[in-house]
């Protein structure tokens, strides 16, 4: 069962032109560390406004990590990689592929996540990929989705959750175990910021298969 939280501040977001003035808002706030996890990180407006950002919060000595999965963002590391590593940004790419134009079936597992956690204070949730919504067919734009900024004492929760995913990941990637430090980023934020009853779900293929279907029903 999902455990729910108390006094949660929760803000819905709708689409990218709500989205992606709050998230650079928070990137600009950021003192001590950005968790960012994505499956598209495009080379377009919005993922250069990002980036720029991030490499903003490096230069103030903000440690950020950037995960994102190697078909959905398989040219991040050409159109960002060299920038965000001069910076100082960390960088690691889920199930990288090797062929270029081609998802092998035994990889269909792929890094579907959309969140980001600043501080340790404040966290994004949320379907929306780290792209224009106007880089679309035009048939398609803009792009519609939605995602929640969430303030409260669930934040520490979806940060150990990306905490262990980059830990993963990390080990996948260099074959050796890769443990962050064990600390508060935020010792000080108020244990509430508001009045909402929230849980944070994970669905993967396979301890959490069916956690967010199960949580509907």
């Amino acid at each position: 069962m999902p455990e729910f939280i108390d006094g949660n501040r929760i803000t819905l977001l709708n689409s990218g032109h709500e989205y992606f003035p709050s998230l650079l808002e928070q990137i600009d706030q950021a003192r001590r560390e950005i968790f960012l996890e994505s499956y598209i990180f495009a080379n377009d407006r919005i993922g250069n406004q990002v980036v720029s950002a991030l490499i903003r919060a490096a230069g103030r000595q903000v440690a950020v990590r950037v995960l994102v999965d190697g078909f959905g963002a398989r040219d991040f590391p050409e159109s960002f990689g060299p920038r965000l590593q001069a910076a100082g940004v960390q960088y690691l790419i889920y199930r990288q592929e090797v062929a270029r134009f081609h998802l092998h079936r035994h990889r269909l597992r792929r890094l579907h996540r959309k969140l980001v956690v600043i501080d340790g204070r404040v966290a994004f949730v949320g379907g929306i990929n780290i792209i224009d919504d106007d880089n679309a067919p035009p048939a398609l734009r803009p792009r519609y989705d939605y995602a929640v900024k969430v303030e409260g004492p669930l934040v520490p929760t979806i940060r150990q959750a990306m905490q262990r995913m980059w830990e993963n990941v990390a080990w996948a990637s260099f074959k050796r175990r890769h443990r962050l430090p064990q600390q508060d980023p935020c010792p000080d934020c108020p244990a509430v910021q508001g009045r909402q009853r929230a849980a944070f779900l994970l669905r993967d293929n396979i301890r959490h298969r069916n956690a967010i279907a199960n949580a509907y029903l």
